[in-house]
């Protein structure tokens, strides 16, 4: 009972205060005269000591980043698509080439053409089934098998090259 009491004494104040809150004093002036200093600040730039000139470069500065990210965007693009993709019989003769390269260095540039006749006959015979490989492959650049074929060849060359020219330890 004593809680209606309360609500109802609330009310009552309620129900008493005015339904108007009066500003002690006019603010549209106020409000007005701050709206148009605004307008004419955005209108036209104003000029400081010394005839600087004050310009609102926001806009510009927005504008400029876009463009300069849309032409970073294209040159980068461009750059990539000139990369040339080496197709997979490219990248095993280059394989090939840089480890023969590193062999025949290591083993101290020997001299081919002094190979006994039957080395040399075999050395011969593999480098024309590689040459044979190479033009096979030219006509069928994704042929598995022949890929497949041209690196074991390969490896054969390589393995007779440090069979020839690897140091032999002596035996007791």
């Amino acid at each position: 009972m004593k809680e209606t009491m309360n609500e109802q004494q609330l009310q009552q104040q309620i129900d008493d205060l005015s339904a108007d809150i009066q500003p002690q004093r006019d603010l549209w002036q106020g409000i007005e005269r701050a709206i148009e200093m605004k307008s004419q600040e955005q209108d036209k730039p104003t000029a400081k000591k010394d005839n600087v000139v004050n310009v609102n470069f926001q806009p510009y500065a927005w504008a400029a980043s876009i463009v300069l990210a849309v032409v970073v965007t294209f040159s980068y693009q461009s750059q990539t698509e000139q990369v040339p993709e080496l197709t997979a019989l490219e990248v095993i003769e280059q394989q090939y080439l840089q480890e023969k390269q590193n062999m025949l260095v290591s083993f101290g540039k020997p001299d081919l053409s002094k190979l006994p006749p039957k080395i040399s006959k075999q050395f011969d015979e593999i480098q024309s089934a590689r040459e044979s490989l190479l033009t096979a492959l030219e006509d069928d650049p994704q042929n598995p098998d022949l890929l497949n074929l041209l690196k074991w060849t390969q490896q054969q060359e390589l393995n007779l090259l440090e069979q020839l020219y690897s140091p032999k330890w002596q035996t007791i």
